[in-house]
């Protein structure tokens, strides 16, 4: 890939920039894989736990396909409103052309290209060479198989060489939104590679009770992964898989929006409802583009050792039944 490219992936967000940022924030938020914590919380991104191996989706899973939905979406719009301008309205209105008028439509034919190749690039991007991201943990041999946040490559770790934290999903900026993250650093102390698990954490408001809220569910997701990695799958109570990659329209929907799951007052239930609808031209879109993420989506090539030593099982497919 080209560095140009490559800035542009930045540019819209699809390189994250926490993927080589360990910030204070997650120094001062360091997990112990020896340390127990007090709580201890069921993860929510789960493609399945079979035998030693539990494998979670990246935090930011829930999100994948906003990109190959939104971008296709604003760039068509964008080009039929410039194919409208300039070779539909001539017809119908008078438009003196002159050599200023041709260096003015050429100069705006760039810059829709501008704004329309980035989208098209990152909705490819997404779907291509991002692909499916999700993290192995096996406890029997103590391994880690993540999908790289850095180059989206299937790569393996030492349970106890990673580094794990809690972290800023904007990077080093503080925000609302927080995830688990692992870290191998090279020799100078710098980031080598990171990866993501789990679901996000979304904070509703900064106050100090949402803030002890956040850091409750993290920790308490953590010290499952912990007890299963250090004491064994037999030492934590089983979890069913929420996470299929053939999902129908409505799993995907119950995924990208779990506000009307669980068990809350049945107010909320009726405002969330309302807030759905009047949003739902908005959300339908990620909601399709989330599904054909799943089903299209690039999935990572393990070596053989891996699969011999987890099982062909284990691994997230579409061939998958729906466990939902």
């Amino acid at each position: 890939m080209k560095k140009a490219q490559h800035k542009i992936l930045e540019a819209v967000g699809l390189y994250r920039n926490s993927r080589l940022t360990y910030s204070t924030f997650s120094k001062e938020h360091t997990f112990s894989t020896k340390l127990a914590y007090d709580t201890l919380t069921k993860p929510i991104s789960v493609f399945s736990e079979t035998g030693s191996c539990l494998v979670l989706a990246n935090a930011w899973f829930r999100e994948s396909g906003m990109y190959l939905s939104w971008g296709p979406l604003v760039g068509s719009v964008l080009l039929i409103a410039f194919s409208y301008v300039f070779f539909i309205m001539p017809f119908f209105v008078d438009i003196p052309w002159d050599v200023m008028g041709y260096f003015s439509v050429l100069f705006l034919c760039l810059l829709v290209l501008a704004a329309v190749y980035p989208l098209f690039f990152a909705a490819r991007s997404e779907i291509k060479i991002q692909g499916l991201k999700y993290t192995i943990f096996n406890s029997e041999s103590k391994n880690v198989h993540f999908v790289s946040d850095v180059d989206f490559e299937p790569k393996t770790c030492r349970w106890d060489e990673c580094t794990f934290c809690l972290a800023y999903s904007a990077g080093s900026i503080e925000g609302y939104y927080y995830e688990l993250k692992g870290y191998l650093f090279n020799e100078d102390g710098s980031v080598k590679d990171s990866f993501s698990f789990d679901d996000y954490h979304h904070m509703m408001s900064n106050s100090d009770a949402a803030r002890k809220e956040m850091t409750d569910d993290l920790y308490g997701r953590f010290e499952y992964v912990r007890r299963f990695m250090e004491d064994g799958a037999d030492s934590v109570e089983p979890v069913t898989p929420s996470l299929t990659l053939s999902p129908s329209l409505s799993e995907a929907a119950e995924y990208l929006y779990p506000g009307s799951r669980g068990e809350t007052r049945l107010g909320f239930h009726i405002v969330y409802s309302l807030i759905r609808l009047v949003l739902l031209p908005f959300a339908g879109v990620q909601i399709v583009g989330h599904y054909f993420f799943c089903r299209y989506c690039r999935l990572p090539q393990w070596p053989q050792s891996v699969i011999d030593e987890c099982g062909e099982e284990v691994f997230p497919s579409r061939e998958a039944i729906s466990p939902l």
